[in-house]
């Protein structure tokens, strides 16, 4: 073909027709999907794709197909008359038409792919018919500038702006309301409904900045986020409270590590690293699931944590890979295998679709440039190995799994689609480079990249509707997708309403012989092992001591009747470590500033702020600044009058951290300053307080764990026996029930790392007519009633505010209120809350 002139022939044979039969006229516009994609993959693709490229071409991708073989391109936009492609299935050479065997193509598909050719040669972006690589090397791109006459500051939004400007879009980030950010922020970072009172605070906040502001302080909120982001984790991780396995000890519960880790906000390759290494109390994850009886060779429990470990951290299938070569994807039995025999305790046999074939595994990772893992060393020494390998700095897949997971969770769809395909082209790979090399640089913070993205203008803009569940055409992205509550949002937006929650049954607060249950205690164990400065657990080194204490603002501080200063701290940074801890606490009040941001606020001196502060703070000069409140014996105690002195007090910490090593710290001590009104006569010489008798015992010295600080022994225990029994329990830590499973409650036998949003018929009925929803709404308009009275007008407004966030219409108003009785009946105030809790507007994050 190299020598002979196919395209004379081709031009007679496009006029005369071709041979046999006349050409039939291709349709107005040529779909890929519909047309041609058919074509390529009965008669084309077998020998040239995946590995098979007869004559050197490839037509996996549109590229590869212009590029084509040893003759040359295979094609020529809009020309089929000089395309290589069309003279070889037209038979214009019968010693090279293509396909070499079979039957030849018919003469409309011919004519179809003339059309093609001739009509530009579309195809879908992405779209690759081969097993497509990303690259492993972690990159940092540059962030782009702003357009020309663009106030765009923050990096996402610049990424965005040049992404659609490429695609000759707009990107205009319009707000959505304030009422609807809130919300939306809230149900996102902590799977709340937001309390009507922080959405009229955020609504008059006309400072600059109060998005951050908001967001710092939901995920401030150790607890509320540790019961939200606990349901995406045990879906990931397969962690269940009871259930298959656990009968005779097959299956291990790591409720009350994976609890801990979320409470003190572990960094994400600590976290992992753990997890995959088996650290005390983690290693039910690599464990996984004896299961009972005969099981196929591919569900072992080393194949199974091969399996589990590539697809969520590493966003990659190896299930396919573990039975023969896979088809979904490049992976090779043996590759599965290798995997699989880090966690193995002896030699493992291949077995090719449930056979034995007798050989015997190689041991190792799979991307092997890595590093390697020594065959011959103990299991628990192998299982290191993978772990450094895994969260190796040279590992840019496992960053960018992980954030493309979490802007998945906040904007409805990844970056990367399938998100457990991360060989899929990202539809930004600039802004998923950014985005994981950003998450490294800052510790691999979880919360910091959460935050990044929930104070972008993208983040902020009008959602856009469902995803397409089947992932077609081109994805440019508009705004956040709508998305539905999750099982347990859904749950606990209801409770919230309602009032009525989970109660802590025994056998949430107790252990059962099969191991089961017991997660509402792992909750108390963990919250009070994180504020009383328990011994760390292995493995974990303890960091050394910190001096803090109780001060107040002047001298005669144990006869103050009440008031407020003002306290203040400059701390110098040559540079800023990845985590910063700030924790406090005052006698009676205080809101914890920093650079003049507000970072957190506490009305309860036995509940210590605790809140990471290192995105607020930068080299050179930062202030810590307090306004720290005592109140009037006639207020102290919520009205309780209190006879004599009226004493307070103030004790910080702060503390920078690289790693699990404690690089500095700072305390409360005389050299903090104060002063009655800000700028004005900073006194040089806060009260110590140390030698005086306050009305609690007050510490010496203060231990630190974890990143932690025990600010008081006392007050950990009071915090954590508050949070315990006081604390509503939240749907996260329930047991499943008919309610959670309709709405999409997985059994956390498989992994699972995206529910689906596509809504059932079986939640349809169980939402219209099941027990458990009937019950709670039943209860809860019971409490209504019996806290709020019978003033129909009344209540209708508090139930529109508290669900959904506003007031009702004037529509919405007469008819709730007819609905509802005059005067108010439980039975009406119950078909309230069953027509809120069924609108669209309570039951979709938009």
């Amino acid at each position: 073909m190299k020598t002979k002139n196919w395209t004379m022939w081709l031009v007679v044979a496009i006029v005369a027709g071709w041979p046999g039969t006349a050409a039939p006229e291709p349709p107005v516009r040529v779909d890929f999907e519909t047309h041609v994609r058919p074509i390529l993959q009965a008669h084309c693709l077998k020998c040239h794709s995946r590995g098979k490229y007869k004559g050197g071409l490839s037509l996996e991708t549109r590229a590869d197909t212009l590029r084509g073989g040893e003759d040359g391109p295979a094609a020529v936009v809009g020309k089929s008359g000089e395309s290589l492609l069309v003279a070889l299935v037209a038979g214009l050479e019968p010693d090279r038409r293509m396909p070499e065997r079979g039957q030849p193509l018919a003469a409309d598909q011919v004519a179809l792919l003339r059309a093609w050719i001739d009509q530009g040669m579309s195809w879908p972006e992405g779209l690759s018919f081969g097993f497509r690589q990303a690259k492993l090397d972690p990159r940092r791109p540059d962030v782009p500038p702003p357009p020309p006459g663009s106030a765009l500051d923050h990096p996402i939004d610049r990424f965005l702006s040049r992404d659609r400007a490429e695609r000759d879009l707009a990107f205009e980030p319009v707000a959505i309301s304030d009422r609807d950010f809130v919300r939306r922020a809230s149900l996102d970072l902590v799977g709340l409904l937001p309390a009507p009172e922080r959405s009229d605070a955020f609504e008059k906040d006309a400072r600059p900045g109060r998005e951050a502001r908001l967001i710092d302080a939901l995920l401030a909120d150790r607890r509320a986020y540790a019961d939200h982001w606990l349901t995406f984790w045990n879906d990931a991780l397969r962690n269940s409270y009871r259930g298959t396995g656990f009968i005779d000890g097959g299956r291990k519960t790591i409720t009350p590590w994976l609890y801990q880790a979320l409470y003190d906000n572990t960094p994400y390759d600590r976290f992992v690293h753990d997890l995959v290494s088996a650290a005390p109390g983690s290693e039910g994850f690599t464990k996984g699931i004896v299961w009972r009886g005969v099981v196929n060779a591919s569900q072992a429990p080393s194949v199974q944590a091969a399996q589990n470990v590539s697809q969520v951290f590493l966003g990659t299938n190896l299930k396919c890979a573990s039975c023969h070569d896979s088809f979904v994807n490049h992976w090779k039995l043996t590759e599965a295998y290798a995997l699989a025999g880090v966690f193995a305790e002896k030699p493992l046999e291949i077995n090719r679709c449930d056979k034995p074939t007798g050989q015997t595994s190689s041991i190792g990772f799979i991307y092997p440039r890595l590093g390697a893992i020594d065959p011959l060393a103990p299991r628990a020494e192998r299982m290191r190995r993978l772990a450094d390998l895994l969260v190796k700095p040279g590992n840019g897949r496992f960053a960018r799994t992980i954030v493309n997971r979490l802007w998945a969770q906040l904007m409805g769809r990844g970056i990367v689609e399938p998100l457990d395909d991360m060989d899929q082209p990202p539809w930004s790979q600039d802004l998923l480079d950014w985005l994981a090399d950003d998450f490294v640089a800052h510790g691999h913070d979880l919360k910091h990249t959460v935050a990044l993205i929930a104070t972008s203008g993208a983040y902020r803009m009008p959602s856009v509707g469902a995803p397409d569940p089947a992932g077609r055409g081109e994805f440019v992205f508009r705004g956040p997708l709508t998305k539905r509550m999750t099982a347990e949002q859904f749950a606990d937006a209801v409770s919230t309403v309602t009032g009525v929650w989970p109660k802590a049954s025994g056998d949430m607060v107790q252990v059962d012989g099969r191991g089961q249950g017991g997660q509402v205690a792992a909750v108390r164990a963990a919250i009070a092992a994180s504020a009383s400065g328990t011994a760390p657990a292995e493995g974990r080194p303890a960091s050394p001591g910190v001096e803090a204490r109780w001060i107040w603002g002047h001298a005669d501080a144990e006869k103050d009747p009440g008031g407020r200063i003002l306290i203040r701290k400059v701390i110098r940074l040559e540079e800023v470590p990845p985590r910063v801890l700030a924790l406090a606490t005052c006698d009676n009040e205080l809101v914890l500033y920093v650079n003049g941001r507000e970072v957190g606020r506490s009305a309860d001196w036995t509940r210590p702020v605790s809140v990471e502060i290192a995105r607020f703070l930068e080299p050179g000069e930062n202030v810590i600044a307090v306004e720290a409140t005592n109140w009037p014996d006639a207020e102290h105690g919520k009205g309780t009058q209190i006879q004599g002195a009226n004493p307070a007090a103030f004790i910080a910490w702060v503390g920078g951290f690289r790693k699990d090593r404690q690089v500095w710290g700072v305390g409360t001590d005389a050299s903090w300053l104060w002063a009655k009104q800000a700028g004005i006569d900073w006194k040089s010489r806060a009260f110590d307080t140390a030698g005086w008798h306050h009305s609690v015992e007050l510490p010496t010295a203060e231990r630190l764990y974890g990143g932690q600080v025990n600010l008081a022994e006392h007050a950990g225990r009071a915090s954590s026996r508050d949070d315990a029994e006081s604390t509503p329990v939240r749907a996260a830590l329930a047991f499943n029930d008919p309610l959670l499973n309709a709405l999409g409650r997985t059994s956390r036998e498989q992994v699972v790392t995206h529910r689906d949003p596509v809504a059932t018929t079986l939640q349809a009925l169980e939402l219209t007519n099941g027990g458990t929803l009937d019950e709670t709404l039943k209860q809860g308009a019971r409490r209504w009633v019996e806290q709020r009275g019978r003033d129909p007008e009344a209540l209708v407004r508090s139930v529109f505010l508290v669900a959904l966030g506003r007031s009702p219409a004037p529509e919405e108003f007469e008819v709730a209120k007819g609905l509802v009785g005059s005067p108010a009946t439980v039975e009406g105030v119950q078909d309230l809350l069953w027509t809120v809790a069924m609108l669209p507007e309570f039951q979709l994050i938009r």
